[in-house]
């Protein structure tokens, strides 16, 4: 039998028939608890399998109409891609009516047949005023152009008409995302005797597999998947939209609630703040007031959050819309697109819901949500927010980032990238990807450039700026990793270089001018003079050139930055071309009699031992020598 992945879902006030028309649909009854059974009305969720004909099935999700459990009803309806509304034909639109039709708009669940029930407890002019009253309604609801079908569970009439239209809104539904990371929410766990743990849900994206390891969010738990059953089946895969249960193990029943996700690792962290885009439903009692607290039911999960509105804006009357900021104590793993419902407090009203645009981060108030209202407005749609938030990360947006956030897997996020050309690149720092747009890679190239020109303009005498001190400058705020690397990428176009541990423009020399360049060269030639055998000390140099200590020990920092001095320890200093003549007679020594001990360089050279040991070691640190035992060699 060909399974379209479809989940229909039941919908409509207390009393209706939703359960006795599934029953007459599928012969399933959905009401599984003794409770249920006892009072005659839906509490849970039930499931069932219907046939649809022309070797068609789909799942079925009953959900309760009592407006005591509209949060089981919200676990149900936010797995389901189309509805089966129902309205009985002797109560016409009642208060949960209203509520069901909100909670589809609130979701996007804009495809269904509206059934109306009970069929043969109405003489034809009632019917026909249930007709008018129920096509006018519909007609205002997001199932605008939806059937309205005349049935009784009880005769069968209109049941094959009901049948045939849910077929046709199997064949034509749109499918869910499959190619991105595995993702379920979890409605029922339970024990099943010789089997273990079993877990249900409607498989939100991607594929699972048997021996594949999902994690438990938020617990963190890795599972394994022991099998699959979709349908009733037992199957090797179970796709996007389709309704399954998990033989799993690594967790016990009691670990699993209802509302948690089982999901790929890429996506498994889960968050306690989300940005959205939050309306106030127009058929809501009353408005979303700002600070105040909500009830949140996302997937199958519902937990107690507080509302923080965009700047200004103190509450959203009915029909308005706005970003938002939703911080909750639960944590639940989310990301970019997903549905939400806001409940009154006390649970007894629907009031609005939204989309998720930017799960996770740090909570912000109204006046932050207000500057960043801009970039979140264009993450209405996946591939305009994937390159909203690439646009607005300064240097990079983390790949890693792009997939917990969107749940693209990496290879779907360079080819969505690579749609728009030249205008998008990436970059790699030990293993973690990076995406940017072009225009800001060329921005913070040049900003670079500028500021590496304003330092020598200032600094004329220094040989250039610290790296450091270059990115605070020109990259504030930005990833010291990812500054790092913009900063390397300059270089190796050949607009900056590096001198020393500093960076200066191509080509550019230290320029001493005045008394400073009287200076630079009096200690220099002091040096020099010197050589090996006797160079000045550092806190000598102003006493014996007459030169004020603060300025000698600039001086003398800007020549090492120059490499026109060398500093071998901090009490010995020695000028460039000593060290080279230091250099030639080691290698010459080391080429003739394969090692040297430093005894025997002392001697070459004419110094102390202290001074010979000082220029091993920094022949050592640069990687002209090692050392094998007391000796030296070439390395």
């Amino acid at each position: 039998m060909n399974h379209p992945n479809l989940v229909i879902g039941t919908a409509g006030h207390i009393d209706h028939g939703k359960t006795s028309l599934i029953k007459a649909l599928t012969g399933v009854d959905c009401d599984r608890l003794a409770s249920e059974k006892q009072r005659g009305i839906t509490i849970d969720l039930g499931f069932a399998r219907i046939d649809l004909g022309d070797g068609i099935s789909a799942a079925v999700v009953d959900v309760p109409g009592h407006r005591n459990f509209i949060h089981n009803m919200l676990a149900g309806a936010a797995g389901i891609d189309t509805a089966l509304f129902v309205v009985a034909a002797d109560d016409s639109i009642m208060p949960q009516t209203v509520e069901h039709m909100a909670i589809l708009d609130l979701l996007g669940i804009k495809t269904g047949v509206v059934a109306l029930t009970k069929a043969d407890l109405v003489d034809s002019e009632t019917m026909e005023l249930a007709m008018m009253e129920v096509s006018e309604f519909v007609e205002k609801s997001p199932l605008s152009g939806a059937r309205v079908i005349p049935c009784s569970a009880i005769t069968g009439q209109g049941l094959d008409d009901v049948r045939g239209e849910l077929a046709r809104l199997a064949q034509t539904a749109p499918q869910r995302a499959s190619h991105a990371h595995f993702r379920m929410a979890v409605d029922r766990a339970f024990n099943m005797k010789g089997h273990g743990l079993v877990v249900t849900g409607v498989v939100i994206s991607g594929a699972v597999h048997p021996d594949d390891r999902p994690i438990l969010s938020p617990d963190g738990a890795q599972t394994r998947v022991r099998r699959v059953q979709s349908h009733g089946e037992t199957v090797e895969e179970a796709t996007a939209g389709a309704r399954a249960a998990l033989n799993i193990t690594g967790v016990h029943k009691e670990q699993v609630l209802r509302g948690m996700i089982l999901c790929h690792p890429a996506i498994q962290e889960p968050c306690r703040w989300f940005a959205a885009s939050v309306t106030c439903h127009p058929s809501a009692p009353r408005g979303i007031e700002h600070g105040k607290t909500y009830f949140l039911h996302v997937h199958a999960e519902h937990t107690l959050c507080k509302v923080i509105l965009e700047g200004g804006t103190k509450r959203l009357k009915p029909g308005e819309t706005c970003v938002a900021g939703v911080s909750f104590e639960t944590p639940i793993q989310l990301i970019h697109g997903d549905r939400f419902v806001l409940r009154s407090s006390s649970a007894e009203e629907t009031l609005g819901g939204g989309m998720v645009l930017e799960p996770g981060g740090r909570p912000m108030g109204g006046r932050s949500l207000k500057a960043n209202a801009a970039k979140w407005k264009a993450l209405a749609s996946l591939e305009e927010g994937f390159f909203a938030m690439v646009d607005g990360a300064p240097g990079g947006y983390p790949l890693q980032r792009a997939t917990a956030m969107f749940n693209l897997p990496r290879n779907s996020a360079m080819a969505l990238l690579k749609t728009r050309g030249d205008g998008y690149g990436a970059f790699e720092i030990k293993g973690q990807g990076y995406l940017y747009r072009a225009s800001e890679g060329e921005r913070i190239v040049k900003e670079l450039v500028r500021q590496v020109a304003g330092f020598h303009k200032k600094n004329p005498a220094m040989p250039g700026v610290e790296e450091k001190t270059l990115a605070a400058a020109a990259l504030p705020g930005m990833n010291e990793e990812v500054a790092g690397y913009w900063i390397r990428h300059t270089v190796a176009q050949g607009k900056m270089e590096y001198e020393g541990s500093a960076l200066r423009l191509p080509g550019r020399a230290q320029v001493f001018e005045g008394v400073e360049k009287e200076w630079r060269e009096r200690i220099l030639a002091a040096y020099r003079k010197a050589g090996l055998v006797n160079p000045p000390k550092t806190d000598h140099i102003p006493k014996d050139l007459d030169i004020k200590p603060v300025e000698a020990a600039r001086i003398i920092r800007l020549l090492v930055r120059s490499g026109d001095l060398v500093s071998l320890a901090p009490d010995h200093t020695i000028c460039r071309e000593a060290l080279e003549q230091a250099k030639e007679a080691l290698v010459l020594e080391l080429r003739e009699a394969g090692s040297v001990e430093t005894g025997r360089f002392r001697d070459i050279l004419g110094v102390g031992r202290k001074a010979a040991i000082d220029i091993l070691e920094h022949f050592d640190r640069i990687g002209l020598t090692r050392r094998v035992e007391n000796k030296r060699v070439l390395a």
